[in-house]
């Protein structure tokens, strides 16, 4: 499973005062203390500054950069002109993932040619018009257009990664459910799964043990990639575990590796 480090986040408050005061020694901890605990990309969202979202982006990029020359990055904008700032910035020979568009035919339009032109993965959210989907065949459908349209356009399905949208099951006890049974009907259509980790356990107490919980569930289903904070042991530990007991993990050489590198709880 591919995990997508989540830190760099300006919804974060630490993060937006560290982008505000141009604090390069923060994001580079952020960047770095995520790939030493196995990031596999670092996402970067500078949406929620109150600033100039173009300039934190291309800031925030540059200031990791020039440290670690070719880290994998995962956009994250709702903004085309952000992501193509971010695009014309990251100067590394790494992979880029494109976080995110939508079935809504702005997003589609706006987004998707950047992500063709620089031959980038994209992440789509299994959301349409009429906002967020509630049962599995909600996100089928949804999912099936987004499908069409992409291929039509000539992106290739496999480097598109669908995030099914868990909602919080403290308002909605349903949606855990809803989105681990989605997972294997998504990916029978040619295409990736993802999702963004913690939106399960908003509004809980001890959100760690429901995430971490809800990670092996859906590494069980087929979850592809996690957008996470790898910082947290907690879920770590139950990836690598869960990693090794379903076959994805050969010889369960990753889970020793992280116990070697002090990684697990």
């Amino acid at each position: 499973m591919i995990i997508i480090g989540e830190r760099i986040n300006s919804t974060r408050k630490s993060i937006q005062d560290a982008i505000k005061a141009r604090n390069s020694a923060f994001i580079l901890k952020e960047a770095e203390g995520q790939i030493k605990n196995g990031a596999e990309f670092i996402d970067v969202n500078c949406a929620m500054t109150s600033g100039d979202e173009l300039q934190d982006i291309d800031w925030v990029i540059s200031v990791i950069q020039s440290s670690i020359k070719d880290f994998n990055l995962c956009i994250d904008s709702p903004s085309h002109l952000a992501i193509n700032r971010a695009l014309e910035t990251y100067k590394g020979s790494g992979s880029i993932i494109i976080n995110s568009i939508t079935a809504e035919e702005t997003r589609i339009k706006n987004i998707l040619p950047l992500a063709i032109e620089r031959n980038t993965k994209l992440i789509a959210l299994a959301m349409d018009d009429n906002g967020m989907p509630s049962t599995y065949s909600d996100r089928i459908e949804i999912t099936k257009k987004m499908v069409d349209r992409v291929q039509n356009q000539g992106f290739n399905p496999e480097n598109l990664y669908v995030d099914a949208l868990i909602r919080p099951i403290c308002t909605e006890p349903e949606q855990a459910k809803e989105f681990l049974r989605s997972i294997p009907m998504i990916k029978a259509l040619g295409v990736k799964t993802t999702c963004g980790l913690s939106n399960v356990s908003f509004g809980l107490p001890d959100r760690k043990v429901i995430n971490s919980t809800f990670l092996a569930m859906a590494a069980y289903a087929g979850l592809d990639a996690a957008i996470l904070d790898p910082m947290d042991r907690n879920i770590i530990s139950s990836l690598r575990a869960s990693l090794a007991l379903i076959a994805q993990d050969d010889y369960c050489a990753g889970y020793i590796k992280a116990f070697r590198d002090g990684l697990l709880v």
